[in-house]
């Protein structure tokens, strides 16, 4: 719990004036602002950050914020290993339970998980303690936990502020020779407390084979023939859809999405992106194709075209009509 002497004075301008400074919200889906403060139980976490370099960036609800440090190697348990922890904007409480994807030609583009989540304590008044450059504290997150201290480096650098992340000496601590918590648990936190992916394993056709999930697929396409198939046996006809060919990979706690010729476009189709992740379904590449319907509910490719360029994609909707890999198991041989 915060000290009731802890208080901050009036500040002259918006704390988030900076967060606000380096991002167009009409184009990142960040939060602008929002969140609400857990009285007694300040929140803290790690988000993992695909940006230029990967990253992790240790945040502590603190004053209103989330105070933020980037971790380039993230945290590590051993108490002789000091990490490089930079001081960065503050950001909106809101922020904690963001996780998706930065566009590009955005600060900071790249994807974005929830490494870890959970509270924190701090030592002493942890006001003083951030202004003296020397902020102890305690987590307790879903991977780390126990005492912890963020020290200031003294430097001439107005632009960067640098501190060193360090783990104290207690029940968590681990050497780095027998335990790399990073490397260990690499996977969102909330992709790992959310409700399990059901597997299929008794709804599998018996032609499937055991095979890990690739990270490329190329799509089945269609040939060009001069006529369609004489007579009708072992032959079953479909509708062309006016639209985009899509598939998604769905490695078990995130999906990504590609054209058939490979180019990702998560960033691009963010809406269809949060649908299914929310359908938790199990790990594999799902194969269909994206359209845009008009009012009569037929597919307008050039309303499809608008849409994706305008970034205005919540009304598309995907067509799925095949499943190459799904649940460990390969079904490309399977009728």
């Amino acid at each position: 719990m915060l000290p009731p002497t802890s208080k901050l004075p009036a500040p002259a301008v918006d704390p988030l004036a900076h967060y606000h400074s380096k991002r167009n919200f009409a184009l990142t889906p960040e939060p602008r602002q929002g969140g609400e403060s857990s009285a007694g139980k300040p929140l803290f976490v790690v988000q993992k950050h695909w940006a230029r370099g990967l990253h992790y960036d240790l945040r502590l609800e603190l004053a209103g914020t989330l105070k933020s440090w980037a971790v380039p190697k993230g945290p590590s348990l051993d108490p002789t290993i000091k990490r490089m922890a930079v001081q960065v904007e503050d950001h909106p409480l809101a922020y904690a339970g963001f996780e998706g994807t930065v566009p590009p030609q955005q600060y900071g583009a790249g994807r974005v998980i929830v490494w870890d989540h959970g509270t924190w304590s701090p030592q002493g008044d942890p006001l003083q303690g951030l202004l003296q450059g020397n902020l102890k504290f305690e987590l307790h997150g879903h991977k780390l936990q126990g005492h912890w201290v963020l020290v200031r480096i003294k430097t001439r650098d107005e632009k960067q502020t640098p501190w060193l992340l360090i783990k104290e000496k207690d029940a968590s601590a681990r050497p780095s020779a027998d335990y790399s918590v990073v490397d260990a648990l690499p996977d969102s936190v909330i992709a790992l407390t959310r409700a399990p992916r059901a597997p299929l394993h008794n709804t599998l056709p018996a032609e499937s084979t055991v095979a890990p999930l690739p990270a490329k697929l190329s799509p089945q396409l269609a040939t060009l023939a001069a006529r369609p198939p004489a007579g009708a046996g072992g032959w079953l006809f479909e509708i062309k859809f006016d639209g985009y060919r899509m598939l998604a990979r769905i490695d078990g706690q995130r999906t990504r999405l590609f054209t058939r010729n490979g180019h990702d476009w998560t960033a691009k189709l963010q809406p269809l992106q949060q649908a299914l992740d929310g359908l938790a379904l199990p790990s594999g590449w799902y194969d269909g194709e994206i359209v845009m319907p008009n009012a009569d509910g037929v597919p307008d490719f050039g309303a499809l075209q608008l849409a994706i360029e305008n970034k205005q994609t919540q009304g598309l909707v995907y067509y799925l009509f095949d499943l190459p890999f799904c649940d460990g198991h390969d079904l490309r041989a399977a009728p």
